[in-house]
């Protein structure tokens, strides 16, 4: 009777659904490509591309529970690793270890979202035109003011090594070679961390209450306003880390390198099972949909598509994803 009753739950959550679908276009893909989808290289190079994508899906998952939605993030990364590399190389730092670099980024993260969840608790704005606004204004500082240059073949070479390092190597039938990141193992911790702070912590709770109902979770005794306030620190903090593991891993710091970049994660967070209106959300389903929009995007050439129709499929499976998730609330509120 247990069992009958935890597979009635389980049927009755997007992520399930979209498990299945995702094991079916996998098998499709395998099917269609001959086999490449399968080697050991094609796994090895989704795994890099999840890496950035699902680091960022898996803060902007906690911001989406909180009933929120953070357009910043991407400008945010972008100036913090342009200024931080900036400053390693003005100051020949960083020219062994990766670990000042990282550092400085996560100082200068956490200060730009302490600004945004600055404004947002403390006057109680919309966080999608708070983060629109701080998203213009760090681009702004970055462009404008700064006026930071792309950094390519300068880059520190401590910064180098660490997007070179790999946890091993694996060849594809035709020779190809395909190397596993160490940056994965990060992308592998910030996702225990963030389901053990979701599942297990008074902080993790609160953020599914404030999304549920801000109001009563106030009256229950939560403190909305220093919950939102570490909650948009806590993702400007790791979203700088972020910025920086990508730099390191393209070898190159573009101001403009993750612009637009919101636009692809916050649906793919919703696609995973998250609510438009907060209080829902599981770091399974985003890894679903991140691993699912992954696939997509390096999986069209195995099967003969031209990469102009990535968009295509993926707001297809976006806008599938927006849809049952509003459907689903809709009904909740009958």
């Amino acid at each position: 009777m247990e069992l009958t009753r935890k597979l009635r739950r389980m049927t009755r959550k997007t992520e399930f659904y979209l498990f299945i679908v995702l094991v079916l276009m996998c098998v499709a893909i395998q099917i269609i490509s001959g086999g490449q989808l399968l080697e050991p290289n094609t796994i090895v190079d989704i795994a890099r591309s999840l890496t950035i994508f699902g680091m960022f899906a898996l803060i902007s998952l906690v911001v989406v529970i909180s009933g929120g939605f953070d357009l910043s993030f991407p400008t945010l990364a972008s100036l913090t690793y342009s200024v931080s590399t900036s400053i390693c190389l003005s100051m020949g730092w960083c020219q062994e270890t990766a670990w000042m670099a990282f550092l400085l980024a996560a100082v200068i993260g956490l200060v730009l979202g302490m600004l945004n969840g600055f404004i947002i608790s403390r006057f109680k704005l919309n966080t999608m035109i708070v983060t629109l606004g701080t998203q213009t204004l760090f681009l702004g500082i970055s462009m404008g003011l700064l006026q930071m240059p792309e950094i390519t073949s300068t880059l520190p070479l401590g910064l180098r090594y660490f997007g070179e390092d790999s946890l091993f190597e694996v060849f594809s039938s035709t020779g190809m070679r395909s190397s596993m990141p160490t940056a994965f193992l990060l992308f592998v911790a910030l996702a225990v961390i963030v389901w053990f702070v979701l599942r297990f912590t008074m902080f993790g709770r609160a953020l599914y209450a404030i999304g549920g109902n801000e109001v009563s979770a106030e009256r229950a005794g939560i403190n909305v306003k220093r919950t939102k306030f570490w909650l948009y620190a806590f993702v400007g903090l790791v979203a700088g880390i972020i910025g920086m593991l990508r730099v390191c891993m393209v070898r190159q710091a573009i101001p403009k390198g993750l612009n637009g970049w919101d636009l692809k994660i916050i649906p793919a967070v919703i696609l995973g099972g998250a609510s438009i209106y907060g209080g829902e959300g599981t770091v399974f389903g985003t890894l679903v949909a991140a691993i699912l929009m992954t696939v997509i995007s390096n999986s069209l050439l195995l099967i003969g598509i031209d990469s102009y129709w990535q968009d295509f499929f993926n707001g297809l499976v976006i806008l599938a994803g927006v849809t049952i998730s509003a459907v689903q609330a809709k009904r909740r509120s009958i």
